[in-house]
């Protein structure tokens, strides 16, 4: 029996966004907006830029309003990173987000009524956001 030489392992790396260890070839690269580095299993990708899930876009709102750029969106953004990216189960909810919304948000863009009721339903929110972010305690 033949020797097939030395067994060589892929280097390992951490996931900032989900903690685990993954071989390089599970890497997506770094984060344009933030610089941290992403498996390919949580991130999200526009073109040839890797962006981790909390840079990753407001795909529902987004879809509501028609434009990223709403006022509205940065009250959801502020809320994300301010308060959600700092524990746990806020992370855990905002990757499920960005794994069950964009088809969601495809569906909305489609419908002008869609639009206008997630447009009405996300007003409440973003309000009672605007109020507590604001309000000192």
């Amino acid at each position: 029996m033949q020797s097939q030489g030395p067994i060589i392992s892929e280097p390992q790396y951490i996931c900032d966004v989900c903690g685990k260890k993954k071989p390089v070839s599970q890497m997506a690269g770094k984060c344009v907006k933030c610089g941290k580095y992403v498996c390919s299993s949580c991130a999200k990708m526009k073109g040839d830029k890797v962006y981790c899930p909390a840079h990753a876009g407001c795909f529902i709102a987004t879809a509501a309003y028609g434009t990223p750029m709403a006022i509205e969106i940065n009250t959801l953004r502020n809320f994300r990173d301010q308060k959600m990216e700092q524990n746990g189960m806020g992370k855990s909810l905002i990757i499920l987000y960005y794994e069950i919304s964009p088809p969601i948000a495809r569906v909305i863009s489609r419908s002008q009524k869609m639009r206008a009721l997630v447009r009405f339903s996300l007003k409440p929110i973003i309000c009672t956001l605007n109020r507590k972010m604001h309000t000192k305690y």
